[in-house]
């Protein structure tokens, strides 16, 4: 009864062709539904009412998109990920032109002779006859001829698995360049705001520093006069070399960040940039509260982790569909002749029409090896897959994290920039009227400059948060669904990687 099911079997593959590829079961994600609410708890959205946000309507200041649209044209990441997506879509091509018989022309000339007592076998290799004398015979052979050779009927799959293996790695190469230019805006995005950051950080260093050295100037003429100790004298010039050093970090930021954003753009900043007059002017556009975790699913990387499960899916198809028959055609049609002139006369016609099989026997467990190496390549898949999601589930919770809290830290710390101005004014006050010594206006001082810069600090890890966001998202809130402009966007990039 079983040699009959397996004959069966057989049969209706031949007729029909089969697929071993295992039916692809896509894995549960393993995070929450929702993200944490850190305490202020909104309504979920639903994921496929979520408008879409391009970066162009993020980031709404006019040189940052500028800044951006060079860099999408000329960083070199960017075209390296391109030129791979463009390789992995020829592979598929490759790859899909291996289902259909391909069919070739081939001419041949040749001029031979054979000795006594040898005869040619039709295998076209020569060796002795022991009782076959022949005469010494020269001759010539001219040959034309066209068709399909070692053509494989797909019965099983085998080819079918590898074409469908190909196409999701193409694709999943087309998600990794989708995900290598989310990150390339980010990074551009992250650097303007940095660059703009220090920028502002200069003004403050700047205008601190004038400051110290007005009041370095009046405590030295003060000293001079007897008014003030040599104590209030040097400590009132130590605050002006804290801030002249602080004055140098600062430039040395601002240059490394210029040179930085250049990388990224892939050129030097263009002629005429300059910072935002205001650097609190709003420059993103705001994430809505409430997103779904379904949103994850439009995430470049988790579609490219997903594609590469699947194509090692296919791949567990192709090392099953080895171990059954392979069927392959020849079929040639040409013309024979001994004389160049004759080639193409009547009577020259040729033709030869094959079939072979083969099946592994004994292969000392080659054939076995390789199914279990590709369900174990599937396994690790599966968990990448897994592990991708979980990855992205965790960047987006931490910067709704970020988000929830560092609004009213920013809220205290402007507070208390407002109160370090009216305490350094009263200060100043004081040590005019005689009040106070300039220890207190000094310390006042201190501590008004370093809420102002901690103040920029935390505008500016708002900001980047809001990036970061942005990004763990899978650039907005729209993902993979690219306008068609984009598209094409995408393939002039990568022509322009080749």
């Amino acid at each position: 009864m079983k040699p009959l099911l397996v004959s069966a079997t057989v049969a209706s593959c031949l007729l029909v062709g089969c697929s071993m590829t295992p039916t692809y079961h896509r894995p549960a994600m393993p995070v929450p539904g929702s993200y944490p609410d850190h305490g202020t708890p909104t309504a979920a959205a639903n994921p496929a009412a979520v408008t879409p946000v391009s970066w162009h309507h993020f980031f709404r200041d006019p040189v940052l998109q500028q800044l951006i649209s060079i860099a999408l044209q000329k960083n070199r990441s960017l075209r390296v990920a391109a030129a791979n997506m463009a390789a992995a879509r020829a592979d598929y091509g490759m790859s899909r032109a291996d289902l259909f018989p391909q069919i070739g022309l081939q001419g041949y000339a040749g001029r031979q002779r054979l000795p006594a007592m040898v005869q040619q076998p039709g295998n076209g290799t020569l060796g002795p006859l022991q009782n076959n004398r022949t005469e010494a015979s020269t001759f010539n052979t001219y040959q034309v001829q066209a068709g399909m050779t070692s053509y494989e009927l797909d019965f099983f799959g085998h080819q079918r698995a590898i074409t469908h293996e190909s196409a999701k790695l193409a694709k999943a190469s087309s998600a990794d360049y989708q995900s290598a230019r989310m990150a390339l805006i980010g990074e551009v995005a992250n650097a303007y705001l940095a660059l703009n950051a220090d920028r502002a950080l200069l003004q403050l260093t700047q205008h601190t520093l004038a400051d110290q050295q007005r009041h370095a100037s009046v405590m030295k003429k003060a000293y001079a006069d007897g008014g003030v100790s040599e104590f209030d004298m040097r400590r009132s010039q130590t605050q002006v070399n804290a801030a002249q050093v602080d004055l140098q970090e600062v430039q040395m930021r601002i240059a490394k960040d210029i040179d930085a954003m250049a990388v990224l753009i892939g050129q030097p900043l263009p002629a005429g940039y300059d910072t935002p007059s205001a650097w609190k002017a709003p420059l993103l556009t705001d994430v809505p509260a409430g997103l779904p975790s379904g949103l994850l699913d439009r995430r470049p990387d988790i579609v490219a982790a997903e594609e590469r499960l699947q194509a090692a899916n296919a791949d567990i198809g192709r090392a099953r569909a080895a171990f059954f028959p392979n069927i392959a055609l020849t079929a040639v049609l040409g013309t024979l002749s001994g004389n160049l002139a004759g080639l193409f006369q009547a009577g020259s016609a040729a033709w030869n029409g094959a079939a072979s099989v083969s099946m592994p026997l004994l292969d000392w467990g080659k054939h076995k090896n390789d199914l279990s190496g590709s369900k174990a390549r599937f396994n690790g898949a599966e968990a990448a897959y897994e592990g991708t999601v979980q990855e992205a589930f965790r960047e987006v919770a931490d910067a709704l994290a970020v988000r929830d809290h560092i609004v009213p830290e920013l809220h205290a710390q402007r507070a208390l920039v407002d109160q370090a101005k009216h305490v350094y004014a009263i200060s100043r006050v004081r040590f005019k009227s005689g009040l106070d010594d300039y220890i207190a206006t000094q310390d006042a001082q201190r501590s008004l400059y370093a809420a102002q810069q901690k103040l920029i600090g935390l505008e500016l890890d708002q900001a980047v948060n809001q990036v970061n966001l942005y990004k763990a998202l899978g650039g907005g809130w729209g993902g993979m669904s690219r306008p068609v402009a984009t598209q094409a966007a995408a393939r002039n990039v990568a022509g322009a990687a080749r």
